[in-house]
């Protein structure tokens, strides 16, 4: 039986080259595919031995506590820089006496004495209700005015050329008033400059520990996966795919895992430092001794720097991984 010819359209020359010549023999370009669908696409080596969700999950912890590192590096700078120009700027006369009166009139003659002084640029008497609410802390409430005598405090700001050198003012406030004290905050000063830097360095070298834990698995999880899926990487050879194609990838197949842990960790610890946030201004961080400290702004845009780093060092060590395994098995 015969079967009934079935008619083709002409194509004429401009529509097959607009076609890329198609049924000519001429060669086609296929249109490349977005970033998007390179980045939704199926992985060309199964996740076994590397372990998507597992190795999403361990991410997420590394990025977690990487963030957190570097917020508290951040804090601590913040709060040790805010703290040190506060006492760089300031000095405290204390005036102590015998009762009440005698430290009144002291503290009188002390601020003409300040305000008579050139490079004291602002000169203030603390209230005795503020005074009372600093010693609290330490004495215990209701003890303070029960038992002693309370100090009057003046806090001074100078200029730094009067910061400098002291001595004049010093011996000036010890003639006119006796029992005047003048405490510039030095001994303060460097120990919380030191203190600061103690803690940065620690918050530091525990970045560089997490980040390091974060390469170490990912060469454990290249390699696990590496040997998990040989036989695709020997056919990979075979139909002439490189080293380097392979390594790319691992490489995008660690980088999407490593977007999704970081993101969550990310996420897990801007909840946890909003949390920490608002139990410091409502419980210890009420009291005037320690600064405050928030979340937002610019401490979330240097934070946001961490899950990109924990990406690229995930994807860079797993593409590194794979080139020298290759290298050494192929």
């Amino acid at each position: 039986m015969n079967r009934p010819e079935i008619s083709r359209p002409e194509i004429s020359g401009a529509e097959r080259s607009q076609s890329g010549g198609l049924g000519d023999g001429e060669n086609h370009e296929w249109p490349k595919p977005s970033l998007f669908a390179r980045l939704r696409r199926e992985p060309l080596l199964p996740e076994a031995g590397a372990g998507g969700a597992p190795l999403t999950a361990v991410i997420a912890v590394i990025s977690f506590l990487a963030v957190l590192a570097m917020a508290s590096v951040l804090v601590i700078n913040q709060s040790a820089s805010k703290w040190t120009s506060e006492l760089r700027s300031e000095i405290t006369v204390q005036i102590k006496g015998a009762d009440a009166a005698e430290i009144a009139a002291g503290a009188s003659a002390a601020l003409r004495v300040l305000e008579g002084t050139d490079g004291v640029i602002e000169a203030t008497l603390q209230g005795e209700a503020e005074t009372v609410a600093l010693l609290e802390p330490w004495l215990g409430r209701g003890n303070v005015q029960a038992f002693l005598n309370i100090p009057a405090l003046i806090e001074v700001k100078v200029t730094p050329a009067l910061r400098g050198d002291l001595d004049l003012l010093h011996n000036r406030l010890a003639a006119a008033v006796p029992g005047a004290t003048l405490d510039d905050h030095a001994v303060w000063h460097n120990r919380l400059a030191t203190a600061a830097r103690s803690g940065q360095a620690l918050a530091f070298a525990v970045f560089l520990l997490v980040m390091a834990a974060a390469c170490a698995i990912s060469i454990f999880a290249a390699r696990a996966g590496l040997a998990a899926n040989h036989d695709i990487v020997s056919v990979l050879h075979l139909v002439g795919a490189t080293d380097d194609f392979i390594a790319a990838e691992v490489q995008r197949r660690f980088f999407i895992l490593g977007f999704r842990g970081a993101a969550a960790g990310l996420a897990a610890a801007l909840i946890a430092l909003a949390l920490a946030a608002a139990a410091f201004r409502t419980g210890v961080g009420a009291d005037a001794f320690l600064p405050q400290f928030s979340v937002g702004g610019w401490l979330i845009l240097w934070l946001f720097a961490v899950p990109v780093v924990t990406c690229l060092v995930t994807a860079l060590t797993a593409r590194l991984t794979v080139l020298k395994t290759l290298r050494q098995q192929y």
